[in-house]
């Protein structure tokens, strides 16, 4: 193998290839172009080998099963608390209007189950005008920031297979007439996937590694390490609105959310819904008996006769799920970024045919690591659950059909919107087949019935023709 002349940082990755006995990722190097050599090493050079050889040791330890006797359900301040209300909607409205808080997706994954080769946020999912979920959320921005009279900040983190392409989706768009200087796009990070048996790395072409994100926890040491929270300082943010891009009934600038937030002192706040049924697949809210630490437990981790676990009255004993829409103070983020627990993962993948020989493609088990956004909750000084309604928030967008998918997703968002025509006097709201109220117009229900008083005879013209309710009505 040829590495004369090549530059310091490329010699600095070959010699970390040798001293972590990963050498044989170099085995096809001379048939590599230049720019394949070049990407392998950029690659191995992004690995921390140290911190990959302590994570496989740790796999090798037996894992200890939660001990779900230590665990009780989780308190939560439920929507129908009134007493504070006035409270929380004043602290976050002020938060709102003097540039506290900030937004942040999580926007790293592919519409490949929904049936396109783009990012997840292009995907076109409104009821009417098909706009695509970035649009969405963008247009709920403007709509904020012209309100509250604030340049607000948006956050994505993207990974390294859409970056690229959601950078030049936003370019294609003008950035859905936001100011580009207000949005900033950063990749999250990654992992190796190496062998159960040694701990290998593994070749998946002959100048590229099997990887894998290092899960949406590594959203917060992104943002540290790449410096966003140093910028977020910069511009006095102090609090981070986070929700996943697969959620376009997200209510991103809920004063009554983000005011609870504040007035609890929380370092982090999750929204949390009631489970339709008992095996839905949402990590649950639960509290440590003893520390009386609040956690999120994936619904994976629960065995099926704690998740149908009921009172007397026949509920279900764990019945809060979470949303994935979180509240988090800056310094918080600052302060536990690097100290996420790591999650072990036993996969198979199919060992590529890289010699063209006789031998069969073979699967071989392997170790994934990556950290949860949610593990934060334990190692908050203080945290808290909020409860949100599914009706209003939750109908994410998974699937192509069947749980969670692009028909459901539809239907929950015409179902809101009907809500919202009804909540102002608007009768035969279920005859409309189709609903759409832009968010240029409203991005939220408060905000919809506030403008509907001024603008009630120009809604009225949108939805009726011949004093009959349209079919499809699109507001905007």
């Amino acid at each position: 193998m040829n590495f004369i002349g090549r530059k310091h940082s490329e010699r600095r990755s070959i010699h970390r290839i040798y001293k972590y006995h990963q050498e044989h990722i170099l085995y096809y190097w001379d048939e590599l172009t230049e720019d394949e050599q070049k990407h392998l090493l950029e690659i191995a050079g992004a690995i921390n080998f140290r911190k990959i050889k302590k994570y496989y040791k740790a796999s090798k330890t037996e894992r200890k099963p939660i001990d779900f006797s230590l665990l009780k359900p989780s308190d939560y301040i439920t929507s129908q608390e009134k007493e504070r209300r006035e409270e929380f909607y004043k602290l976050g409205l002020h938060a709102l209007k003097t540039g506290k808080v900030a937004f942040l997706t999580v926007a790293g994954g592919q519409a490949s189950r929904l049936g396109i080769d783009l990012p997840k946020g292009c995907f076109g999912i409104s009821p009417i005008k098909q706009k695509s979920l970035f649009q969405l959320f963008a247009e709920k921005i403007f709509f904020y920031s012209n309100l509250y009279a604030q340049s607000l900040k948006w956050f994505i983190m993207t990974s390294i297979d859409n970056h690229n392409a959601t950078v030049d989706f936003f370019i294609q768009n003008n950035y859905f007439n936001l100011d580009k200087e207000n949005i900033f796009f950063f990749k999250q990070g990654f992992n190796p996937t190496v062998t159960s048996e040694s701990g290998d790395l593994i070749l998946k072409t002959k100048s590229k590694l099997f990887m894998n994100p290092d899960g949406h926890g590594g959203i917060l040491g992104a943002l540290t390490s790449q410096g966003y929270i140093s910028k977020m300082e910069h511009f006095g943010i102090e609090y981070v609105s986070y929700f996943q891009v697969d959620n376009p009934l997200i209510n991103m600038a809920d004063p009554y959310f983000i005011g609870c937030h504040i007035a609890e002192k929380s370092d982090i706040s999750t929204k949390v819904i009631q489970k339709n049924f008992a095996e839905e697949k949402l990590g649950v809210a639960m509290q440590e008996c003893k520390t009386k630490k609040h956690r999120i437990v994936e619904y994976s981790d629960i065995p099926q006769e704690i998740m149908r676990q009921t009172y007397e009255n026949g509920s279900l004993y764990f019945k809060m799920g979470s949303t994935g829409i979180h509240i988090f103070s800056v310094p918080f983020i600052k302060k536990i970024s690097s100290k996420l627990p790591i999650h072990i993962a036993d996969k198979e993948i199919i060992l590529p045919n890289l010699s063209n020989n006789a031998e069969q493609e073979k699967k071989i088990p392997v170790l994934k690591f990556e950290t949860f956004v949610f593990d934060t909750i334990p190692l908050a000084k203080k945290a808290i659950f909020f409860e949100t309604s599914r009706n209003e928030e939750f109908f994410p967008l998974k699937n192509k059909t069947g749980v969670d998918s692009i028909e459901t997703c539809v239907e929950g968002q015409n179902n809101l919107y009907r809500s919202w025509l009804k909540d102002c006097g608007f009768e035969d709201t279920d005859k409309i087949e189709r609903c759409e109220i832009s968010p240029l117009f409203a991005p939220d229900r408060a905000v919809f019935l506030e403008t509907a008083k001024k603008k009630l005879s120009s809604i009225k013209e949108m939805i009726y023709e011949n004093d009959n309710i349209k079919k499809e009505i699109y507001i905007h």
